[in-house]
């Protein structure tokens, strides 16, 4: 039938899909009221309910109260079980999901219909009692009939059949002058035509002009089908003298979808109960053949280690060709095709399109269980698929996909328990509502509890109130960060004793669903008593250190220069100034310490560094004596660092200065070249030995024999460690050294604000 001229009404939020705005005449009532005075009022030939956004099944029943020889699609996004068995239940003619084929617009040209009128039915006065031809439909109201999909019968007072058209015929099984003038009881039954009556002709059907009942008919050559009647009365002067119109409806079909969709309903229920993937599978196959009526079925479930398709849940009717078949490689064929695209694939016939032999099967389809597997059906009968098993099918698979997911949480939370009952560690879970499911021995020790004493309560109880905040904050930072489910922090607890003392926990979160809500964590924790104390020591011993040995160094320096003003001996004098340059590579090594302090507490926040200013800037600063320095640099050499990286710069002139000879050549340039930022420093001495580079770049171990002769290179590699870019050495053009440093770019300011 042609789309042109077809008038469809969408009741649904926001505006129609284009497909179907494009194809129909679209009407758009504000609400259910306006949907059934639209209705009453205007011929429509199809109704569109989409809920979507908001639930409307009761607007199905509204507009089949109202018009229920009109078509009612309902649609949703995506695929929902329980809604689509609502939305039959009320009387939905169809159930359409918009991410399936066939589309929306398809759907609504392949139901839509003219629906008979009052005008088609009703004469402006009432037939009276007596023949088959006194009491015909009006000239032209047959021939409308005949252009209606549905059966049309017209009935009289005496329940023979007045008028039958081609549709109710076949229905029926019979020949129309089989029918017309006899009686309706073989048909209709009895009982049925008298309800019938009654019913159109008590004072609510007299008021509505209709009802609508669903029945079965009984087929002339045997069997039954089961109808929708739209019964209108010609006359109601008498209650028995009652002749009606009736338009009735195939809805063998529409009752077997809503069946369909019923088994599904309670198919989600089963797989919601499955505590195992094995046993998601069986029920999957199960309801292929018993709800969805599949001749075979099987379930594999995706192996990630190996990459294959692994047979998990089969029909019984399966032979061994299929059950031999345990693991299917992911190389070719339909099945490798549906799982990689993640839509279904229709085989018309499996043995010129499929690489393996199924016996007697025939065709196949393969649909996506998300992505942890396919549903693989097969018939015995060539191109026995088409898009309403595809569209039953996801139904199918949508819920298991979701069980799946469900499933293999309980699992993975079923070996986590079992690992961290064996753990000899501390280690804690807990669940969305922060309390302690799981407590090991060990760390139950520590805290001064027995397990059972712990389990249950909110892990709160464990920490001080600063760490349980910044416990929370913690979790909340990795719960908005898709890319990390893991992170530590150091916090305090408390024990039952009152005693506090330092930890450092590692927690990891239990995996999440796709609303992102806290389901739980599991957490190790470490006891850093002894380091916080081993720190601490460090600390107290380097500042009195550093300041002591800074202050007598200040000492030895000066009464150094003063021993060299004062000597007339020129040995003697050589000798202070060796006392006062010895002294003051000493204070210079302790300055190094605090800098190299300042690298090791660093928190590793970063910033965009001009590289090219900081090397100018630092080269400017420094007192060269008779050393030649010049630097290079170019634009747009921004880098993530830190103030700190001045020092870097410093130390690698200051030690290709000492070390390269008298009046040396020192080289600096920075340039942007491999999408990094490289600076380099090359002399002309005589280079760092190797064994010295060996100690600082890790190739070997730290001995009396291979060490550095001084801290500034370890500066250097500490800074940049932190700073996440590398040191490398090699010999340079000058002929001497070269230390190159790789950083990773910034971008400019005005990137940044793009």
């Amino acid at each position: 039938m042609s789309r042109v001229g077809q008038r469809v009404v969408f009741v649904g939020d926001p505006t129609p899909p284009r497909d179907l705005a494009g194809a129909f005449d679209v009407v758009r009532p504000g609400d259910r009221a306006a949907v059934v005075d639209c209705l009453e009022t205007t011929p429509v030939n199809c109704v569109v309910v989409d809920g979507t956004e908001s639930d409307r099944v009761a607007t199905v029943a509204a507009v089949r109260d109202v018009a229920p020889a009109v078509p009612v699609i309902y649609t949703t996004a995506t695929p929902d079980g329980t809604v689509a068995a609502a939305a039959t239940r009320a009387g939905a003619t169809e159930y359409v999901v918009r991410t399936g084929g066939p589309s929306l617009a398809d759907r609504v040209g392949a139901v839509a219909t003219e629906p008979p009128t009052a005008a088609d039915v009703r004469t402006d006065s009432p037939p009276r009692t007596g023949t088959a031809e006194e009491q015909a439909p009006p000239v032209g109201s047959a021939e409308r009939c005949e252009t209606i999909d549905d059966g049309v019968i017209v009935v009289d007072s005496d329940r023979r059949f007045v008028h039958v058209n081609d549709a109710f015929a076949d229905l029926v099984g019979a020949s129309r002058e089989r029918l017309v003038g006899r009686s309706v009881a073989p048909i209709i039954g009895e009982d049925a035509c008298c309800d019938w009556t009654a019913a159109v002709a008590s004072p609510t059907g007299g008021e509505t002009g209709h009802e609508t009942f669903e029945t079965e008919l009984r087929r002339v050559g045997g069997g039954t089908v089961r109808v929708e009647a739209n019964v209108t009365p010609l006359s109601a002067a008498d209650p028995d003298d009652v002749a009606f119109v009736c338009v009735v409806r195939d809805v063998t079909e529409r009752r077997r979808r809503a069946d369909v969709v019923t088994g599904l309903l309670e198919t989600t229920r089963s797989l919601f109960a499955c505590e195992s993937r094995a046993d998601v599978s069986d029920v999957v196959v199960e309801a292929a053949e018993r709800v969805l009526g599949f001749d075979l079925a099987t379930v594999r479930l995706h192996d990630a280690d190996s990459d294959d398709l692994v047979l998990t849940a089969v029909s019984e009717a399966s032979g061994d060709q299929i059950r031999d078949r345990t693991r299917v490689a992911l190389d070719e064929g339909p099945m490798v095709e549906a799982f990689r695209r993640g839509e279904p694939v229709l085989i018309e016939n499996l043995r010129t399109n499929s690489p393996h032999e199924y016996e007697q099967l025939q065709a196949g389809m393969c649909v996506p269980i998300g992505d942890h597997g396919l549903l693989n059906v097969g018939s015995p009968v060539v191109d026995a698929f088409d898009d309403q098993h595809v569209q039953l099918a996801r139904l199918l698979t949508a819920s298991a996909a979701a069980a799946l997911e469900r499933a293999e949480r309980g699992e993975e939370l079923l070996r986590h328990e079992r690992i961290l009952e064996t753990l000899e560690g501390m280690v804690y879970a807990i669940d969305g509502d922060a309390r302690l499911t799981l407590v090991t021995d060990p760390l139950a020790e520590r805290l001064g509890y027995e397990r059972d004493e712990l389990v249950g309560e909110p892990v709160a109880r464990i920490f001080d109130d600063e760490s349980y905040d910044r416990a929370v904050e913690h979790v909340g930072d990795l719960l908005s960060d898709d890319e990390c489910d893991s992170g530590g922090f150091e916090a305090t607890y408390t024990t039952a004793d009152g005693e506090r003392f330092p930890v450092e926990i590692e927690c990891s979160l239990l995996p999440r669903d796709d609303d992102g809500e806290f389901h739980g964590s599991v957490s190790v924790v470490r006891d850093i008593t002894q380091r916080k104390e081993r720190e601490q020591y460090l600390q107290v011993l380097n500042r009195v250190l550093r300041h002591n040995l800074r202050n007598d160094l200040t000492v030895v320096i000066g009464y150094a220069e003063l021993l060299r003003e004062r000597l007339d001996d020129p040995d003697l004098a050589a000798a202070a100034d060796t006392l006062r340059e010895t002294a003051t590579d000493l204070a210079g090594t302790s300055e190094k310490t605090r800098a190299i302090q300042y690298a090791l507490d660093c928190d590793g926040d970063l910033e965009p560094v001009d590289v090219a200013a900081t090397v100018t800037e630092t080269v400017e600063g420094l007192d060269p004596d008779d050393a030649t320095v010049s630097a290079s640099t170019a634009d747009d050499c921004l880098a993530w660092a830190d103030p700190g990286l001045g020092l870097v710069v410093e130390n690698l002139v200051e030690n290709a200065i000492r070390h390269a000879g008298p009046a040396p050549t020192v080289e600096v340039a920075v340039a942007r070249e491999d999408c990094r930022v490289r600076l380099a420093v090359a002399d002309d001495g005589p280079g760092i030995p190797p064994a010295e580079i060996d100690v600082v770049t890790g190739a070997s171990d730290i001995t009396q024999l291979t060490h550095s002769s001084g801290l500034g290179l370890w500066l250097v590699r500490w800074m940049v460690d932190n700073y996440g870019g590398s040191v490398s050495f090699r010999e340079s053009d000058l002929g001497g050294s070269r230390v190159e440093i790789s950083l990773e770019p910034a971008p400019s300011a005005s990137r940044r604000g793009d």
